[in-house]
């Protein structure tokens, strides 16, 4: 009787290790295949990373512009109804145009420098194109660089960046800006920036 439970058991042993082996190589597998799909800019990658409820970051606007003395400049962006906790992210910078210099009428040296960057509703841009007292949902105050980042209101629309040189004394600037849509994720920030932007 000893003789023959040493032998079953001596049987049984290769077979539960090769169990065991198979299932250490579909776990490695699975992990390698959830790696690659986290960190992959490839197009279906992407598909199951939106399935799973990440959504990558979505450019609003890269681009070096001039913008002249009292004038303003903008652009649009949408948020699609159900968007929660959607931020507005980048920077911007305006330098003055070189050899252009306005003097101001008050005689001081030198024009004001920086412009403003607003977002606004479309009824906040009407109202603010108008000359009329207008909320913004983010103004950066007259600078001449920012970092921007904050969040947007849960309101489906149209929105406008405005960047404003309506300073009495402002001379023209050349803005150079890189913003773009960043959603909430269950990836960590430092991983989804090792990826590509969706332009």
């Amino acid at each position: 009787m000893p003789a023959a439970s040493s032998s079953a058991q001596s049987s049984f042993s290769p077979t539960r290790r090769k169990r065991h082996a198979w299932l250490w190589i579909f776990l490695a597998l699975l992990l390698a295949a959830f790696g690659w799909v986290t960190i992959s800019a490839n197009p279906l990658a992407a598909s199951l990373r939106e399935i799973g409820g990440d959504k990558p970051d979505q450019s609003v606007l890269d681009r070096t512009f001039p913008l002249a003395p009292r004038g303003f400049r903008y652009y649009t962006f949408s948020l699609p109804g159900g968007s929660s906790h959607v931020a507005l992210v980048g920077e911007f910078t305006a330098t003055p145009e070189e050899n252009k210099a306005v003097t101001p009428s008050d005689g001081s040296e030198r024009a004001a420098s920086g412009v403003d960057l607003l977002v606004l509703s479309e009824a906040e841009f009407a109202a603010w194109q108008t000359g009329g007292s207008s909320t913004s949902v983010y103004g950066s105050g007259r600078v001449s660089h920012a970092q921007v980042h904050f969040e947007l209101p849960n309101v489906a629309g149209i929105y406008y960046l405005v960047f404003s040189n309506r300073v009495v004394g402002s001379g023209p600037s050349n803005v150079r800006a890189s913003l773009r849509l960043h959603f909430r994720s269950w990836l960590p920030d430092w991983m989804r920036s090792s990826k590509r932007v969706e332009t």
